[in-house]
């Protein structure tokens, strides 16, 4: 039976879940044996993965089953068992359909990014940058007509936001196909006696303006283009997108298409992508108000202590609130020992590079701090169901890690209890972060933005599909800010792990003007953490006894 193709519905017993299981690990993983000890995170595998293996299982079964089963049962054998299980009680819940419809409610995530789009006016606040290198000669009209594929092929990339005759609150509408001549692809070539360091000053120029043209949400086209064509580096494309269209995932799945479109132009002379999204973003949106308005009872205590840990902490500690909108970042770039050295304890246990990253940071937040409690904010992709896989739209919603780091922790300790957090999450994640923590924070007179201490994200480097003729390598922003931001979380920090070895560390921190230090202190202080705890996982790195002083 193919891997794609689903097993009759019914047949469900374990040697067929153990087939479709086994094969998909494999594939996903590039391993070409997997026992029944065997660990999907020590494997390699980290929440994407997670993600895609999740929905070809659903794909395979015909059945909708839980985004957490991989992350509560990474062991093969207890994997199966409990899909197997699963499925025989009938929990599955029932696969979505597609609506066919091209207008609907906005999603809960669109829904929070069009209230501040509402307060602030137009602005570039949700515009996304995606700068991305071209390691082979490109043909600009080639590419044209492979944006416009691209935009033909994903509806979020053609969203609207009307607001309904008389008022009330937006919807979203996709808008109908363009024709290639109305794609905004800007092209410009760069002359031949500028040198290295003017050249870099144009572009960056040029992408700040187009990043601060705000679009127009009433017009139904979310995707604008520059490509420069220089003489001292290889060709630049930058996409300009907005955050109401894509998330994360949407990003990749976006230069994956624009691949296998401009690869079909040049070799075939037509592209012929398939058609767009089985499941669209609205038929998300329509799904989630369908379900049920009020978070599960299990749901509402995870957040109410999720909560209360961070409070009494933020009590005890005066933590002080923002300090303006100014940002500084700051980074730093780790040696190939680091990372392989966190790997080799943190691995057999099953922990993600972004598990052990996370307790690291919050280790090093808590004893800068004095704190016992930190709270760590991230994303989760939140694609639940098999059809999302590959549908761009916002899906990712924000959650919030109560990470413990109490006196005499080890990092053993501590990524153990992240771990834990960080599963507890992914069960009660279902909705924005601000309705999960609205009720508790009310309570402590708090807002869910004072819980979070720092947002921590962890990339990896993107890679162009095998056989490709449109040769991209992404540059990821470590740099100085493209423009100065003027909303965003405290403290942000991201890690970037380079295909050899090397870690990238920048942080990102609201700072008062002139005073640099705090965002140097705290990445002086993550980059000592990382180091200890790939260094010696057993020792203690938290003082027992007293709070450190601030």
């Amino acid at each position: 039976m193919d891997a794609d193709t689903a097993a009759p519905r019914g047949h469900h017993d374990a040697p067929a879940v153990a087939d479709f299981a086994r094969r998909f690990w494999q594939d996903l993983l590039n391993v070409p044996e997997v026992g029944d000890d065997a660990h999907f995170f020590a494997l390699g595998g980290h929440s994407m993965l997670g993600t895609r293996l999740m929905s070809r299982m659903r794909k395979a079964l015909d059945a909708e089953l839980p985004a957490a089963l991989i992350f509560e049962h990474p062991v093969f054998a207890d994997f199966v068992s409990r899909t197997t299980a699963v499925l025989g009680e009938g929990s599955a819940g029932e696969r979505l359909r597609p609506s066919g419809r091209a207008t609907g409610p906005v999603s809960p995530q669109q829904e929070r990014l069009l209230r501040i789009e509402d307060a602030l006016g137009p602005s570039p606040v949700h515009s996304i940058v995606v700068p991305v290198a071209l390691d082979s000669p490109v043909d600009a009209a080639a590419l044209r007509l492979a944006l416009h594929a691209v935009l033909n092929r994903h509806g979020a990339l053609r969203l609207a936001f009307p607001v309904p005759d008389g008022g009330g609150a937006h919807q979203q509408a996709i808008v109908p196909p363009w024709a290639p001549s109305d794609i905004e692809l800007v092209v410009r070539d760069l002359p031949t006696g500028t040198d290295r360091q003017a050249e870099e000053a144009a572009v960056l120029k040029a992408v700040r303006l187009a990043h601060l043209r705000p679009f127009d949400l009433m017009r139904g086209n979310l995707l604008r283009a520059q490509l420069f064509r220089r003489r001292h580096a290889a060709d630049l494309l930058v996409l300009h997108l907005h955050h109401l269209a894509v998330d994360g995932v949407s990003q990749t799945v976006l230069l994956d298409d624009l691949a296998e479109a401009y690869t079909q132009l040049v070799t075939e002379g037509d592209a012929r992508l398939a058609e767009g999204d089985a499941l669209t973003h609205i038929d998300y949106a329509l799904h989630r108000r369908r379900g049920p308005g009020d978070p599960a009872a299990g749901s509402r205590r995870h957040w109410a202590r999720v909560a209360r840990d961070l409070a009494a902490d933020l009590a005890a500690a005066a933590e002080p609130g923002p300090l303006g909108m100014r940002y500084v970042r700051r980074g730093a770039e780790l040696d190939t020992s680091v990372l392989h050295g966190l790997r080799a304890w943190a691995g057999p246990e099953g922990a993600t590079d972004f598990v052990v990253a996370t307790a690291a940071i919050a280790t090093a937040l808590a004893v800068s701090r004095g704190r016992r409690h930190i709270g760590i904010g991230t994303l989760l992709d939140n694609r639940a169901h098999a059809a999302h896989e590959r549908t761009v739209g916002p899906f990712a919603n924000s959650t919030l890690l109560a990470v413990p780091v109490p006196g005499g922790a080890t990092p053993r300790d501590i990524v153990r209890a992240t771990q834990a957090q960080l599963a507890e999450a992914r069960r009660w994640a279902d909705s924005p972060l601000d309705d999960l923590l609205g009720p508790p924070c009310a309570t402590l007179g708090l807002r869910p933005d004072d819980l979070v201490d720092a947002v921590v994200a962890f990339d990896r480097p993107y890679r162009t599909p095998a056989g490709s003729a449109l040769k991209m390598s992404p540059l990821y922003d470590h740099g100085d800010l493209l423009v100065p931001s003027a909303l965003g979380p405290r403290l942000s920090v991201t890690l970037f792990a380079h295909d050899t070895g090397m870690l990238r560390v920048t942080v990102e921190q609201a700072a008062e003007p002139g005073d640099d230090r705090r965002p140097d202190a705290v990445l002086g202080a993550v980059v000592d953490t990382l180091r200890r705890f790939a260094e010696a996982p057993d020792a203690s790195v938290v003082p027992t006894g007293a709070a450190v002083p601030r």
